[in-house]
């Protein structure tokens, strides 16, 4: 990861508000279902009466995620043009400050592109935004294509995965036992401890469970 430069700030000089947000990334390749899952969560949160900010972050110019997340009366904001994980570092830094000290969440679950990899961006967290109370991890896997990423960037699947706090193995109705099985088995081979919540979404599947395990 390259260094980050905020004028007038150091690493240990991370000024913020007095009391800072829960931070939930919410890491996974493109497809795996990851704006459904956040909004999911946000509700639940709203629902237990916790603020809730959502930071979305998009390759493209146009806020496709952001805006249906916006049509839930969800505070959002948007980086576009690059990854928080490395080129918008500074405009991740500066999104949490803005919505600790206008909006004063509780939660702020961020939503990086799928080629993220959250252990870049917790990094940046600890080091310049040392105010924000607590950072948890949670990755998606998508069963359907699990076999095919690995193929294909299977390294950067692999980073993913080991940065996560919580594992959710998602699109679980979509795949025959054998394949949910040997997913479930390389999703556990680096840290059998490590909570894996088998999820499908559209059909409401364990997601209170996963709410649950990334939220406690």
């Amino acid at each position: 990861m390259g260094s980050l430069s905020i004028p007038g700030q150091t690493a240990g000089d991370a000024r913020g508000p007095e009391r800072g947000p829960r931070l939930l990334v919410v890491a996974g390749f493109l497809g795996s279902g990851k704006t459904t899952l956040v909004l999911e969560i946000a509700r639940r949160l709203v629902a237990a009466s916790r603020r809730v900010a959502i930071i979305e972050n998009e390759i493209g110019d146009v806020g496709v995620d952001g805006a249906a997340l916006a049509a839930e009366g969800l505070q959002v904001r948007e980086l576009f043009g690059g990854c928080v994980c490395c080129t918008l570092q500074v405009g991740l830094v500066d999104a949490l400050k803005e919505l600790a000290r206008t909006y004063h969440p509780d939660y702020v679950i961020v939503e990086p592109t799928g080629i993220a990899q959250p252990s870049d961006l917790t990094t940046t967290v600890a080091q310049y935004a040392e105010w924000v109370e607590d950072v948890r991890v949670l990755t998606l896997i998508d069963a359907e294509r699990h076999e095919m990423l690995v193929e294909v960037i299977g390294p950067m699947l692999d980073g993913q995965v080991a940065a996560a706090d919580v594992v959710a193995v998602t699109k679980v109705d979509t795949v025959d036992e054998g394949r949910l099985a040997a997913v479930l088995a390389a999703v556990r081979a680096d840290d059998a401890t490590r909570p894996v919540v088998e999820v499908s979404a559209p059909v409401g599947l364990n997601v209170d469970e996963l709410f649950e395990a990334v939220t406690r």
